[in-house]
């Protein structure tokens, strides 16, 4: 019994004393995490954003906006009808999802 308590003291990495930590101490920061597996996390999470946030809300915001136009509470573009006003609703919120990221 003794023995299976001292093995288990062995895997936890050695921790100063509450005294001599800094406030913005963590100990999650002192394990080593390979640089590429920080970038794949990264890359990960960013094509998840996209597909699960921004790509839907830019699909629902195209729709609003085109049905405000059909409405005639936006004016439609002589020329060019309601594609302008669209065109730029779905490319806000991939930007923004794009600027958080960076």
């Amino acid at each position: 019994m003794a023995s299976g308590s001292a093995h288990g003291n062995h895997d936890k990495p050695h921790l100063p004393p509450p005294s001599q930590q800094s406030l913005l101490f963590c100990p999650k920061s002192k394990l080593h995490i390979h640089r590429g597996e920080i970038s794949k996390i990264i890359r990960e999470c960013q094509e998840e954003s996209f597909w699960k946030r921004a790509l839907p809300f830019s699909l629902v915001s195209m729709l609003v906006t085109q049905g405000l136009v059909h409405q005639g509470y936006l004016a439609s573009n002589p020329r060019f009808g309601s594609l302008p006003k669209v065109a730029r609703t779905a490319c806000l919120p991939v930007r923004s999802a794009k600027l958080s990221m960076d």
